[in-house]
């Protein structure tokens, strides 16, 4: 019994001492708790106040872009020029121009010469929206005043027939279509010349029905960039092209086999002579040497024999380029014909040229849809990059033939002027003279540092079929030919 109580007293006394202990830890325990309790009231304080900064954030955002439209995002970059274009590729805008700064030499130095001049100023942007339709607006700033050069709508749903309307560059040959950044030379042939106005205000369709085949058809005023309401003569020009390049049917990867032709025809008035009647420049646009015009002033009633009204201009070319790697063959002939009262006149140009790639870049990589275009350096000139750009050198020769306008009786070595007009006076030393024919000869060099940078440099030599008469000194002068060493840097994008 006694031994009973003992063992009962013994687990009392253990049971007291350990009350304090298990007391204590959960003392301990519910300390620990709340301080944890506290540090998540903390975070979710400050997340709180996370939430509360993002709410008045947003509210502020959605206050300010009130009224504005909401869209994705844009995106910049430069490849051949600024282009700015939308996330979802709804549109995308190009900023194009270019800046060409020439220097000119002539032996004899002409009067009316240039030495350094801006060829070319240009600024402009093309619009494409929901990628089948195209805004192109462009202004040449080089001579004073703002003109403008490209202001058209495309609208490309179908690769095969494009439309483009409003002012634009009919395709008459493979010259006059390429750009002026990418000519072989530093300027036209004189082959040129007989073409008329570079840009012309109507309506064009074209495009590829068929892998190198490429066509175009133009309905446009034959008046240039000046639109005439004179209902005294309202015809319109016509003009079609088309080229095929062999070697994209063979798919010979490195070769261009070009063939192509264009005919252009229509029925002008006097109105729009400016434009229509070519004069003759040399390659270096130095000296007149050709013009089928005589002024009232100087030849009275003779100017009975110019062009008239109710005249047709006919205009017809062939072309062809042949080019594998780096070299490049090219030519064309061009035939101007005017038919009016009692008279039947034609104008022949035609050049041939060669060029050769020195660091081997393929003419192949340049051609598309009937043009060549820009030229990229298999390896750009860069500081601290070893690299030299491209190099191109070239020679080309044209002839230009009026020998179809009659001879003047007062000028037995020939005249351009139409019929039997005389000479024009210019001062009492002698005669403004013109001649039918003339030649000429270009070397060509182009440094293509990077695919938006070049420097060219051209020795033109041109030859008259008789003398002609410039201004020198301030005073008239026989001259039989003209050279000229011509250089120009550019930039574009």
């Amino acid at each position: 019994m006694s031994s009973k109580i003992s063992d009962r007293c013994l687990i009392a006394m253990l049971a007291a001492l350990m009350l304090p202990t298990a007391v204590y830890a959960d003392d301990i325990d519910a300390e620990a708790r709340i301080r944890e309790l506290e540090k998540q009231m903390q975070a979710m304080s400050q997340e709180l106040i996370a939430v509360q900064q993002q709410l008045a954030q947003s509210k502020e955002a959605k206050l300010e872009e009130k009224g504005k439209s909401q869209g994705a995002p844009v995106y910049a970059a430069f490849k051949d020029g600024i282009t700015f274009e939308d996330g979802s590729g709804n549109w995308k805008l190009a900023i194009n121009g270019r800046v060409q700064a020439d220097y000119r030499n002539f032996s004899p130095d002409v009067d009316a010469a240039d030495t350094f001049s801006l060829r070319r100023a240009r600024l402009g942007g093309t619009l494409t929206f929901y990628k089948d339709y195209l805004a192109r607006v462009e202004g040449e700033y080089s001579g004073g005043s703002t003109t403008l050069t490209y202001g058209y709508i495309d609208v490309n749903k179908f690769k095969a027939a494009k439309f483009r309307l409003g002012q634009f560059k009919p395709y008459y040959g493979l010259e006059r279509a390429m750009s002026t950044n990418f000519t072989d030379f530093q300027e036209r042939s004189m082959a040129d010349a007989l073409l008329g106005s570079t840009y012309d205000r109507g309506v064009m369709v074209f495009g590829t029905p068929l892998p190198g085949f490429n066509y175009s058809v133009a309905y446009v005023n034959g008046s240039g960039t000046v639109d005439e309401n004179n209902a005294k003569s309202d015809g319109k020009d016509l003009t079609v092209r088309a080229t095929l390049n062999v070697a994209e049917l063979q798919n010979w990867k490195e070769a261009v086999v070009h063939f192509g032709g264009f005919y252009a025809d229509g029925n002008e008035g006097s109105r729009r002579l400016a434009n229509f009647v070519p004069t003759g420049l040399t390659e270096a646009r130095g000296a007149q040497f050709f013009n089928t015009t005589c002024g009232a002033a100087a030849c009275g009633a003779i100017t009975a024999n110019a062009f008239k009204d109710n005249i047709s201009r006919s205009r017809a070319g062939y072309e062809t380029a042949l080019a594998y790697g780096p070299i490049k063959l090219q030519g064309e002939y061009i035939n101007t014909r005017f038919e009016g009262p009692g008279y039947n006149r034609d104008i022949d140009a035609w050049y041939a040229s060669a060029m050769w790639n020195v660091t081997g870049e393929s003419f192949a990589s340049m051609y598309k849809e009937g043009v060549f275009g820009r030229l990229k350096p298999k390896h750009d000139y860069k500081s601290g990059v070893d690299g030299w750009g491209a190099l191109q050198v070239g020679v080309r020769y044209s002839k230009f033939d009026a020998s179809d306008f009659k001879k003047s009786p007062l000028n037995a070595a020939g005249t351009g002027v139409l019929l039997n007009t005389v000479p024009i006076p210019t001062t009492a030393d002698g005669l403004l003279v013109a001649t039918n024919k003339a030649d000429a000869w270009t070397l060509g060099a182009n440094w293509i540092l990077q695919p938006n940078f070049r420097l060219v440099a051209n020795w033109v030599h041109t030859s008259y079929e008789t003398p002609i008469t410039v201004r020198v000194n301030g005073k008239d002068m026989m001259i039989d030919d003209e050279n000229a060493l011509t250089m120009r840097a550019q930039f574009d994008f």
